[in-house]
């Protein structure tokens, strides 16, 4: 009886630490990394000595990822190095995130408030009438067009309201899969938009516009994320 009961125990005990063995064997889901940027390099296009404002404005970048949210919804995620707790300056520091979806050009652009051009954008088709444009609004916009100079034209095709996360040092943006047009197996990659030239994730200045010569950082996306079934 005592040996049965010994065998009984050993392997119990050896099933467990294999059940446990394989738990730990199983891959973990999250965030999918499109792309790292050096912690040092704002304001390299103008100067490099300007780098350390970069913290104190919010617009350092270190990643961007995307993570399923749920079936419907997909999160961009931005991590800079230092975000302070009102976005950086609120009207003045801008996130744009260009991508391709399935070869189509689409930007996700947004700042912690954007009252002076999210409350009328002419330039979106969205104005008249003004509106209020929220906490944290971002949009999305496709079927830009570059008018030779002139601010680039980009139709809004939807917005959506990010949150700022100055202790994890991330800025989340949710959008769903229609606004973005994607279904299970689309490719979302790095995109360039013409004109403008805002190509990755950029983090730059603005008043109502933003220009190629204000210094800024801008990453390259080497990852494509691919949509799953959920």
């Amino acid at each position: 009886m005592k040996r049965t009961i010994s065998i009984m125990v050993g392997a119990m005990l050896i099933t467990g630490a294999l059940a446990a063995t394989s738990a730990d064997a199983k891959p973990k889901k999250g965030p999918f990394v499109m792309g790292t940027d050096p912690a040092d390099d704002w304001g390299a296009n103008v100067d490099p000595s300007l780098a350390p404002a970069g913290d104190s404005l919010g617009q350092e970048l270190l990643e961007a990822a995307i993570e399923r949210a749920d079936a419907k919804t997909l999160n961009f995620i931005i991590k800079v190095s230092s975000l302070p707790a009102t976005g950086g300056v609120p009207e003045f520091t801008r996130y744009i995130w260009t991508v391709t979806v399935d070869g189509e050009l689409l930007a996700i652009d947004g700042k912690f408030t954007n009252y002076s051009r999210g409350t009328c954008d002419p330039t979106a088709g969205t104005c008249p009438p003004p509106r209020d444009p929220g906490p944290a609004p971002f949009v999305v916009r496709g079927n830009c067009t570059d008018n030779g100079g002139a601010a680039v034209t980009c139709e809004e095709l939807g917005a959506v309201q990010g949150e700022f996360d100055s202790a994890a040092g991330t800025i989340t943006v949710p959008v769903t899969l229609d606004l973005l047009g994607a279904k299970p197996g689309t490719k979302i990659a790095h995109g360039t938009q013409a004109g403008s030239n805002f190509a990755g994730v950029r983090a730059i200045p603005s008043a109502w516009f933003s220009q190629g010569n204000m210094p800024y950082d801008e990453m390259t996306l080497t990852g494509v994320y691919v949509v799953s079934k959920k």
